[in-house]
């Protein structure tokens, strides 16, 4: 006679086998699934290896991301923002990196971070430095101009590297009070000049050039050596390439009225002068800005094309055009450029 319990053991045994068979299709079907999902991910990784690359690159480092591909789309506006920061700074001996660093962070035009707007920009301040010096030929002092760009190249990377100490805010922050704080130095410059071209000192020839001031020059020449006729430009070249460095910017805002300032030079050969000397330091920051991924070449070329050809009709147009007026706009420009700077 068969007792309760294996009557009941009886009884259970179909379902253990079928609960058994069902824990066994669930493991093959969590199997096939993950092999599925490694293959697909396999093929996916096989076809696509930059793409997940760069976005791992990306993610890693999103503020200091730069790229080597240019980027077509974003063509016409980069030569345009080049163009017109290239044109603005050399009417003023400025590198255009005021212009330049507030357009190229707008969302609306390249969006670049704060950090890679400062260090692009120095990409273009050495075309516009190039090309402004040529564009005021025979305005151009090359000792001074070899001693502010050798003792600019010493800072300028220093500049650089406080940048990466600095949050995009604060940069930012302080690009705004500096531009604000610079505006009133640009008209100033009228009245540092103003003993010098007693006739007419918005006389914008290189013949009033010649006639009043060369004397001086020479003057200055015969009754100083060079180590006391170079000591002032190797100061200015020290502060200004730390400038350049630090906020992207050409150093011009302190070079030109320093040099108008502590040295015998007029107006245009201040310009001329300051181009020229901003070039180099231009390149050493923005070396070390690539260094740190701050260079966005997709845009860059376009941009130092632009502030080249902009740089060269700025040096021309500015031997012909009123001095006074030129002043003021650009001071006003500033202002305007760094209270937006302040707010936004």
């Amino acid at each position: 006679m068969i007792s309760t319990a294996s009557r009941t053991a009886l009884a259970w045994a179909p379902r253990r086998k079928a609960l058994s068979q069902a824990i066994h299709r669930s493991t093959l079907t969590r199997r096939t699934t993950s092999s599925s999902t490694s293959r697909t991910t396999a093929t996916t990784k096989k076809n696509n290896p930059v793409k997940n690359n760069n976005e791992s690159s990306v993610h890693k480092n999103p503020d200091h991301a730069s790229t080597s591909s240019i980027d077509t789309n974003l063509l016409p506006k980069s030569f345009a923002i080049g163009s017109l920061a290239g044109l603005m700074g050399s009417l003023a001996g400025m590198g255009g990196g005021f212009v330049m660093i507030p357009l190229m962070t707008s969302r609306q035009l390249l969006g670049l971070t704060q950090h890679q707007a400062h260090g692009t920009s120095l990409f273009a301040v050495a075309a516009t430095g190039v090309a402004g010096a040529l564009g005021y030929q025979g305005q151009v002092q090359y000792d001074a101009a070899a001693a502010i760009a050798a003792c600019g190249i010493v800072t300028a990377g220093l500049g650089a590297s406080v940048t990466t100490y600095l949050s995009a805010r604060h940069l930012k922050k302080a690009l705004g009070v500096f531009m604000i704080l610079v505006a009133p130095l640009v008209p100033l410059k009228g009245y540092l000049t103003s003993n010098d071209n007693n006739d007419n000192p918005l006389l914008p020839t290189e013949e009033a050039n010649d006639k009043n001031l060369m004397p001086q020059q020479d003057k200055a020449t015969n009754n100083s050596s060079w180590p006391q006729r170079l000591l002032p430009p190797a100061m200015i070249g020290l502060g200004s390439g730390f400038l350049a460095g630090l906020f992207g910017v050409g150093g011009g805002a302190v070079v030109v009225p320093a040099l108008t300032l502590f040295t015998d030079v007029n107006h245009y050969q201040a310009l001329g002068t300051s181009l020229c000397a901003m070039a180099l330091p231009a390149i050493s920051g923005t070396l070390t800005h690539f260094k740190k991924g701050n260079v966005a070449m997709r845009v860059a070329p376009a941009l130092a094309a632009g502030a080249f050809c902009g740089g060269y009709l700025g040096g021309r147009i500015g031997l012909q055009i009123h001095e006074n007026a030129l002043r003021w706009g650009f001071s006003g420009l500033m202002v305007t450029l760094g209270v937006r700077t302040l707010i936004r």
